[in-house]
C-alpha cells in the first residue's frame, strides 16, 4: 500500500530442513555424521554436547537434532579435493562422495582459495599417523595388531574411569568434560592406523587384481571382530533357550524393571541369568544407535535382546551360527590361496599379495574396536550424568531424571555448580518440543550452506524398470520375504526373510545371524552392515534411497547383492 509491503501473516517454512548456525556465503558444505555412523535418527541436546566436546564443534555442527561434518576448510585444499572424495567413497557412502564432489567442483567453490597452512598445520598429527600406517601396510607383523590394540583400550578405559571416580560432585562432571575433550586426541592417532588399513588394504588388492570376487570372500569370518563376536554369543544365547522351555516363555513376557528377578522364578532361569551376565559384562555398554549416550544400553533395558534370541531360534538351527562362522574362515583360507596362486612364478608378487591379505583379513577384525572403547567410555560418562541427573530430581529442578538429556553437558555441570540461570523447567519443555519435530525430519546426507540438499548419485548401467538401486555390498542373490524393521528391539523374525532396515550399526548386529540377506537405505562398501553381510556371507544391497517406505513388510523381494538392486516380485504383506 502507497508503495511499502506488510506482512498481514507469516510461518516458519517447516518442509526446509534447518540449517547450522554459519554463515550462508561463501559456499561450504557439510555431510551428515549420522550416515556416516550408521545411525540417522534425531538426538537429544546432551547425546549432541557429548559428540561436540569431543570434537571441536567448528567442524561438528548441529542442525534439526543431527551432526554435520563441515570438511570445507580441508575441501578448498588441492589435496583435500582430491582425497576426500575418494576416502568417503571407499569408506562410507558412494552417494554422499558423488554429491561432495558435485559440490567442490563448481566455479563459486573453487573461486575461494584455502586458508594458508590448513594442512601444514595439522601436520604434526598426520605424520606420525601416516608413518603408523605405512608400517601396518608393509613392516609390523599383522597378527600382532589385535594384542597390541586390546592393550592400548584396556589401559586407556582404565586410567578415564580411575580419572573419573576419583573426584566428586561437579567436579566430577567437569573431569567426564576433560576426559571427553581429550578422547579424540588421545585415542584416534593410536587406532586410527590399524583400523583405516583395512579399506586401503583392499583398495592395493583390487589394484593388483581388479575387482574380483574372490576378494570378497576374504571377508568372511574375519579374525577378532568384536562385533561379530557379539552376534555369535547372541547365537550361544539361543541355543541355551532351546533347552530352556520355562526360560523362552519367561523372555516372551519379560519387562526391564524386573527382568533378572523374573528369571530366578523360573526353571533353568539361573543357568540363563549367569551365561546372560557375562554377554552383558562385555557387551552391556552397546545399544542400537550407541552414538547417542541418551539411548538405552542392553543393560539398561535388556529386553532389547529377546527379539534377537528369539529371532535367532526360528531361523537358525542349533549350532549353525558356530559352523557357519568355521565354514567361513576356511572359505576365505581357500580364497586366499587361489588368490596367491594367480601370482604364477613371481614369488615377490605372491609374498606381497599375501601379506596384503593379512593385513586385510587381520585389520578388518579391529575395524569396530574403537567403537567398542568409545561405547564403553559412553556409558561411564552416562552413569555419572544419571547420579547428577537423579539429585536434581529430588531438589525438584527436574521432574524425570531422563530431562536432562535435554540439556548440554556444560549446562548441567553449571547447574550442579549453581550458576546456571535459565529456567530448567521453560528450557526443557522448549527442547521437547523442538526435539518432537526434528524426529519428523529425514535428514539430508549432504547439504550446502545455502540450504540445498545435495543427493549425488550412482553411476550405473541399464537395469531392469522398477528396480531399487544401491551398491552392492554383498555378492549373492536371494528371494524371500521382506521384514522392514525400524527398532531392532521390535523385530520379529522368521526363517528366510530379509532384513529391510533404514540403517544398521553394531547394535543391529544381533539381527544379522537370522536374516537371510540386507537392505539398508544408508551405507557404503566398507560400513557396518556391508562389513558383516560379508563376513556372515548373506547378500546385501544398502544405500538405497526410500526402502523402508517402497518395500512393504511381507513383500516378496529379490536381492541381488552383486548389481546391487532389489526386485520387488509378488506382494504378500497383506496375506
Amino acid at each position: 500500500e502507497d508503495g511499502e509491503f506488510y506482512v498481514v501473516q507469516s510461518r516458519p517454512v517447516t518442509s526446509l530442513y534447518p540449517l547450522p548456525d554459519i554463515p550462508q556465503e561463501p559456499l561450504q558444505v557439510m555431510f551428515s555424521f549420522g550416515h556416516a555412523q550408521m545411525m540417522t535418527d534425531a538426538m537429544k541436546p546432551m547425546g549432541i554436547s557429548i559428540l561436540q566436546t569431543i570434537f571441536p564443534k567448528s567442524v561438528f555442527l548441529e542442525a534439526g537434532g543431527r551432526l554435520f561434518v563441515n570438511p570445507t576448510e580441508f575441501l578448498r585444499t588441492k589435496y583435500g579435493r582430491k582425497v576426500f572424495p575418494i576416502v568417503l567413497k571407499n569408506v562410507f557412502d558412494e552417494k554422499l562422495a558423488n554429491a561432495i564432489t558435485e559440490v567442490i567442483e563448481r566455479p563459486e567453490f573453487r573461486k575461494v582459495p584455502a586458508k594458508p597452512g590448513v594442512i601444514r598445520s595439522k601436520r604434526q598429527y598426520i605424520v606420525p599417523v601416516v608413518k603408523d600406517v605405512w608400517k601396518n601396510l608393509f613392516k609390523r607383523d599383522p597378527k600382532l595388531a589385535k594384542e597390541k590394540v586390546e592393550d592400548f583400550m584396556q589401559n586407556k578405559w582404565a586410567d578415564i574411569r580411575k580419572a573419573v571416580q576419583g573426584t566428586s560432585g561437579y567436579k566430577r562432571l567437569e573431569m567426564v568434560q576433560y576426559q571427553l575433550n581429550n578422547l579424540a586426541k588421545d585415542i584416534l592417532p593410536v587406532l586410527f592406523p590399524y583400523v583405516i588399513c583395512f579399506p586401503i588394504s583392499f583398495m592395493l588388492l583390487k589394484k593388483e587384481l581388479g575387482d574380483t570376487k574372490e576378494l570378497y570372500q576374504l571377508n568372511k569370518s574375519l579374525p577378532g571382530n568384536i562385533t561379530s563376536q557379539m552376534g555369535l554369543e547372541i547365537g550361544d544365547l539361543a541355543d541355551l533357550v532351546r533347552e530352556l522351555p520355562e526360560v523362552e516363555a519367561y523372555l516372551k513376557q519379560a519387562d526391564d524393571k524386573t527382568f533378572y528377578e523374573g528369571l530366578l522364578k523360573v526353571e533353568g532361569g539361573e543357568r540363563f541369568k549367569l551365561e546372560f551376565e557375562k554377554f552383558m559384562d562385555k557387551y552391556g555398554h552397546r545399544c542400537p544407535g550407541e552414538i547417542d549416550v541418551t539411548r538405552p544400553r542392553w543393560r539398561e533395558a535388556p529386553t532389547q535382546l529377546v527379539p534377537a534370541i528369539l529371532g535367532h531360534m526360528r531361523s537358525v538351527k542349533p549350532g549353525e551360527h558356530r559352523r557357519k562362522f568355521a565354514e567361513g574362515e576356511q572359505v576365505a583360507r581357500e580364497a586366499e590361496r587361489r588368490i596367491i596362486g594367480q601370482a604364477g612364478r613371481s614369488k615377490y608378487k605372491a609374498r606381497r599379495i599375501q601379506r596384503l591379505i593379512e593385513v586385510y583379513r587381520y585389520m578388518g577384525g579391529l575395524r569396530e574396536h574403537p567403537k567398542y572403547l568409545l561405547t564403553l567410555i559412553w556409558y561411564e560418562c552416562k552413569k555419572n550424568i544419571m547420579v547428577k541427573a537423579e539429585e536434581l530430581v529430588k531438589k525438584g529442578i527436574l521432574h524425570r531424571a531422563e530431562d536432562v538429556f535435554f540439556l548440554t553437558l556444560e549446562e548441567l555441570i553449571q547447574l550442579a555448580k549453581g550458576e546456571f540461570l535459565l529456567n530448567v523447567t521453560d528450557l526443557v519443555a522448549d527442547r521437547k518440543e523442538k526435539f518432537a519435530w526434528y524426529q519428523t525430519l529425514k535428514p539430508p546426507k549432504v547439504m550446502t550452506s545455502e540450504g540445498e540438499i545435495v543427493t549425488g548419485s550412482s553411476k550405473r548401467g541399464e537395469l531392469p524398470e522398477g528396480v531399487l538401486v544401491g551398491t552392492p555390498a554383498s555378492a549373492g542373490m536371494v528371494e524371500g520375504k521382506a521384514r522392514v524393521v525400524f527398532k531392532p528391539e521390535e523385530a520379529d523374525f522368521h526363517e528366510g526373510e530379509i532384513l529391510v532396515a533404514p540403517h544398521t550399526d553394531p547394535g543391529w548386529t544381533p539381527l544379522f545371524q537370522s536374516a537371510k540377506a540386507l537392505v539398508t537405505e544408508v551405507g557404503g562398501l566398507m560400513t557396518h552392515g556391508s562389513v558383516v553381510a560379508r563376513e556372515y556371507g548373506i547378500p546385501a544391497v544398502v544405500g538405497v534411497d526410500d526402502a523402508t517406505r517402497i518395500i512393504k513388510d511381507g513383500q516378496m523381494i529379490r536381492v541381488d547383492g552383486s548389481q546391487g538392486i532389489v526386485e520387488i516380485i509378488l506382494d504378500e504383506s497383506s496375506k
